[in-house]
């Protein structure tokens, strides 16, 4: 071992002081002739000869104990950079550490100078190491200033800006609008001939309205605009709604002052000739009090520095506390798209949403885990948005998907029964839900079915459409229908797996109206659907949805006095904040329910059984 290392240390100084080793190995000879019996670091000079690149010595050879681990001692000392006459060099600041060998006679020190230096890279040129130093220790502060970073959940985060423009693959950053080139902005243009509620733009930027969370706005450049005083003023949400189609290109019959085009339900255009023109056209007086008025204030209100996404990304946008909004007005949409693309491949690389942060990943939202569980978007990655509010997002191609465009599944051939079933099964399997979607599966794995009806009448804290006294109304039609296992939901702040386990248990559904009616999407095929509402009912109520999800309704109507014209019927207050119904009438809704279940079952092992019998 210490051969080794010995060996080491020689190979080191041989490999770099080659000149050095060869002057030692010749004054051996005059040691061996007793000409130089004096200590061998006698005639070191004291101070090093700077007039050479490499130090000579008077040291003999054969005095030096370099055979013995004990007698070589290694230590770290500060090396300054020597001068030469014939170069014009100049001294590092901060110079790098060298290796100092001591030199022992017999264990203790010849003189008092004992240290020789032995360098492992001689330094020949240091005015270039020294800009050589300088300029990489700028550009790696630069790369780690640059690089994008993540947060715990492995999702890329932009950082904040620093004084220059900073490119990479994906992003390009300006500190300023200023430094932000100007732009010519194209779109709408349809992503598939075929299909509609997706459409592609091109060097856009967007905003966030903050009076509507789930609206957008999205800046178009057009220098044509320059001259219009309220270009960058969005159309009002009662102006796009006054409209008579959702079309890009339609004008506003109650926002004409504002003279442009209003965009889609969800996205509000508005114009600018560039990004700079944008902040000064938003921070007119007249502009401002017509935004607050119109309930149109757009964050940032002043853009103060610019993100440039270079890749496609998708403008993910929905309400996130509501999901049967967030259901039919976003995912429903974009549904057919997703049927294609998983197959074909996703045109976009990242998603942009301002509505839930990391909600391809870590969020609990109900529309985000819907979406993760589904694999709604491939491998696209998340843009993360800073928490300031001063940075504008802009994007070289960006995919918006119209809002609202299915709501009433009036475009038949948008959502078919096969990419519903496609869909469904999907889900299904990633919630891992007990029962099948296909019925007929459901029933021959289980030949003992007990009919379940799952109830819920709206917590205390809903200020529409409680239902009361329905723990009575369960406890007497028990004695009635002992089969049936009547199972009351008191809440459904739960997780949306637990939600989707409870429909997915349900032969049948009762339930007051509200958004909760968003998990019919998990109920097997032939599920039996009574909403209870004193207003307007939610878009399951349609006879399109439960066609596709092969379920049926029985209508309950509602009535403000004490007694109903129908059989099956609800008396509401006043106000609509809460309703009761009647012994008789829920009998009578139990009584259809148990009737078309078990027409439902006998189809089903009729059906079967002709089957096995063929």
């Amino acid at each position: 071992m210490d051969n080794h290392h010995n060996n080491n240390l020689t190979r080191r100084a041989t490999a770099t002081d080659e000149d050095f080793l060869e002057l030692l190995k010749s004054q051996s000879s005059q040691s061996e002739d007793g000409a130089n019996s004096a200590s061998p670091l006698a005639d070191l000079p004291d101070k090093p000869d700077t007039s050479h690149k490499r130090k000579q010595s008077d040291i003999a050879f054969d005095k030096l104990n370099i055979g013995s681990r004990t007698n070589f001692e290694l230590e770290k000392i500060e090396q300054g950079v020597e001068e030469d006459e014939d170069h014009d060099y100049y001294a590092l600041h901060s110079p790098p550490s060298s290796m100092a060998y001591n030199i022992m006679n017999n264990g203790c020190p010849s003189s008092s100078q004992t240290r020789l230096i032995f360098s492992s890279y001689p330094i020949k040129n240091a005015r270039f190491v020294a800009a050589f130093v300088f300029l990489a220790s700028v550009a790696f502060v630069g790369f780690l200033r640059s690089s994008k970073t993540t947060d715990d959940w492995g999702f890329e985060v932009v950082g904040e800006g620093f004084a220059t423009n900073s490119v990479s693959d994906w992003l390009e950053f300006y500190p300023s609008p200023e430094r932000m080139p100007k732009m010519i902005s194209t779109g709408p243009q349809r992503v598939d001939d075929t299909l509609g509620g997706m459409h592609l733009f091109t060097d856009v930027c967007v905003t966030n309205n903050i009076d509507d969370t789930s609206l957008r706005g999205l800046i178009f450049f057009d220098k044509r605009m320059a001259k219009n005083p309220k270009r960058c003023v969005p159309c009002s949400t009662r102006g796009m709604d006054a409209r008579e189609e959702d079309i890009w290109g339609e004008m506003s019959s109650v926002d004409t002052a504002l003279g442009h085009q209003c965009g889609f339900k969800g996205v509000h255009a508005s114009y600018a000739a560039s990004v700079q023109d944008w902040n000064e056209c938003m921070a007119e007086t007249n502009n401002h009090q017509l935004l607050i008025r119109n309930k149109q204030t757009q964050s940032p209100s002043y853009a103060k520095n610019v993100h440039y996404f270079q890749e496609p990304t998708l403008l993910l946008s929905f309400k996130e506390n509501d999901r049967e909004s967030s259901l039919f007005d976003s995912l429903f949409t974009y549904l057919p798209y997703w049927s294609v693309f998983r197959k074909d491949g996703y045109p976009f690389e990242r998603v942009f949403s301002k509505s839930v942060q990391g909600c391809l990943s870590h969020s609990r939202n109900w529309f985000c885990e819907l979406t993760h569980q589904m694999g709604a978007f491939g491998y696209a990655k998340e843009v993360m948005w800073e928490p300031t509010h001063a940075t504008l997002y802009c994007f070289k191609s960006l995919y918006v998907n119209q809002l609202e465009y299915q709501r009433s599944l009036s475009h038949p051939m948008q959502i078919t029964k096969h990419i519903m079933d496609e869909f469904r099964d999907e889900i299904f399997s990633h919630f891992g839900l007990p029962r099948p979607r296909d019925r007929e599966e459901m029933i021959e794995r289980d030949k003992k079915l007990a009919m379940r009806i799952v109830l819920y009448a709206n917590n205390e804290s809903s200020d529409k459409n409680r239902w009361e006294g329905l723990d009575k109304l369960v406890d007497n039609s028990k004695r009635k229908h002992p089969h049936v296992d009547f199972y009351i939901i008191h809440d459904f702040d739960v997780p949306i797996a637990e939600q989707a386990r409870l429909f997915n248990s349900a032969d049948a559904i009762v339930m007051a109206t509200g958004d909760h009616f968003a998990n019919s999407i998990f109920v097997p095929d032939d599920t039996i659907f009574a909403e209870l509402s004193c207003s307007s009912r939610s878009p399951t109520n349609n006879p399109r949805f439960m066609e596709l999800i092969s379920g049926s309704a029985i209508n309950v109507s509602s009535s403000t006095s004490s007694e109903c014209s129908e059989s099956i019927c609800i008396s509401c207050m006043e106000d609509q904040s809460s309703f009761t119904m009647s012994d008789k009438s829920f009998q009578s809704l139990v009584d259809d329910i148990v009737e078309k279940h078990s027409a439902i079952t006998s189809v089903i092992r009729d059906g079967r059984r002709l089957k096995l019998g063929a």
